[in-house]
């Protein structure tokens, strides 16, 4: 396929498209980062219907200490992966069934904010962590914050959806530009 035929194929926002032309090239020299964002990019457009958060969150925390990108989109990745985290753990929560161990579950969203913490060194979600954690303590309150999550948690996948979307189209247009 010519060059500047690829590129325009690859500027389209129909992912049935994006993976038709990228089958049909050899895309196997190419390094990871350039075809993840085509990747994730139809990951998020599901996102709300698949619930991928772990593959998402570890695109993210990828991109987050890529050394192609640039300050500014390193701190933004950074920051999504943040938000992915703290999204995924509300997300387990939401998921708890009665009669599963509510301690793995106090040691799922501990373990997620340690590794924001170790690797940021930022403690911004710490507030949000804390009282999820605080939560996960006592199961009658477990199943109270069940009750009241769906409306948190369906803003806050929208939220990490569309901030994600126009990342991953910000990193493919300067890609591709």
């Amino acid at each position: 396929m010519h060059q500047n035929g690829l590129l325009t194929a690859l500027k389209c926002g129909n992912d049935a498209h994006v993976s038709a032309v990228l089958a049909s090239v050899d895309s196997s020299t190419w390094p990871c980062e350039t075809l993840l964002p085509f990747v994730l990019r139809k990951t998020l457009r599901n996102l709300p219907e698949d619930m991928e958060l772990g593959y998402v969150e570890q695109c993210l925390r990828l991109f987050s200490v890529s050394r192609r990108l640039q300050d500014l989109q390193k701190e933004e990745a950074a920051e999504l992966h943040r938000m992915s985290l703290l999204t995924e753990s509300l997300y387990a929560m939401s998921k708890y069934r009665y009669g599963n161990n509510v301690s793995r579950l106090s040691d799922l969203v501990m373990r997620k904010y340690q590794m924001m913490v170790r690797l940021y060194g930022c403690r911004r979600y710490s507030a949000q962590f804390r009282y999820l954690v605080t939560v996960c303590h006592r199961r009658t309150r477990l199943l109270f914050f069940q009750k009241r999550a769906q409306a948190l948690l369906s803003k806050l996948l929208r939220k990490l959806q569309t901030l994600c979307l126009r990342f991953v189209d910000q990193l493919i247009s300067v890609m591709i530009a």
